[in-house]
């Protein structure tokens, strides 16, 4: 099965996400990207990976970020200078390699604002993968091995810090429909039926880009 277009998934915490681009990029035999690209900004910046991997699908954790968050105090939560500039570094890095990525063909990048990044390129299927609570709950026990105890407040807060990252970057809301292409929920179809509708989408943009060239 061959294919000339990219994918970008965005995701709510415990939806699948990973594994439906991971199948997507598996069936159609092109790269995959995800946290593997922490590792190559890394080299890229000349830095530790542990120094980036703090940073990585974070917003900066200014003043605004801080109220955003509830997380300001009368003691202060502003950050050093040196944390945003990191924060941006890890970034511009990201968006770097994404572009690259993209340059080099077809490929499957999940997070790190990858739809913002490549949204002047029109051969750019942008989804957005959903899922209802009681599924992510499931998935993030059973599959990511995330301890029951608070497990509701650790799978939103992953989402608000998300969405806070994606809000920053992009000046989008991550959560909003018209931010993508495509939205499919795995707890209504499942991870294997997300990854066909997605590649049946692509598919179908495919087909008329290439009517469209004609």
């Amino acid at each position: 099965m061959t294919t000339s277009t990219i994918y970008t998934i965005e995701r709510e915490f415990g939806s699948g996400g990973h594994i439906v681009g991971e199948k997507l990029a598996q069936l159609l035999n092109i790269p995959f990207y995800d946290s593997q690209i922490v590792d190559m900004a890394a080299k890229n910046a000349g830095v530790s990976r542990k120094i980036f991997e703090g940073f990585d699908e974070k917003p900066t954790n200014s003043f605004l970020y801080s109220l955003v968050m509830g997380s300001y105090t009368a003691a202060g939560s502003l950050t050093h200078s040196s944390d945003l500039n990191m924060s941006d570094k890890l970034f511009m890095e990201e968006a770097k390699i994404i572009r690259e990525a993209a340059d080099n063909g077809p490929c499957v990048v999940v997070g790190r604002c990858g739809s913002y990044v490549l949204r002047e390129r029109t051969d750019v299927v942008r989804v957005f993968c959903m899922a209802d609570l009681d599924f992510r709950i499931h998935h993030a026990i059973n599959d990511l091995g995330m301890e029951e105890r608070r497990i509701e407040d650790a799978i939103l807060k992953r989402d608000k810090k998300r969405a806070s990252y994606f809000n920053y970057y992009t000046g989008k809301r991550w959560s909003d429909a018209s931010s993508y292409d495509l939205c499919v929920s795995t707890s209504s179809v499942g991870i294997d039926g997300a990854v066909e509708t997605v590649l049946a989408f692509g598919e179908m943009m495919e087909r008329q880009r290439q009517t469209a060239s004609k």
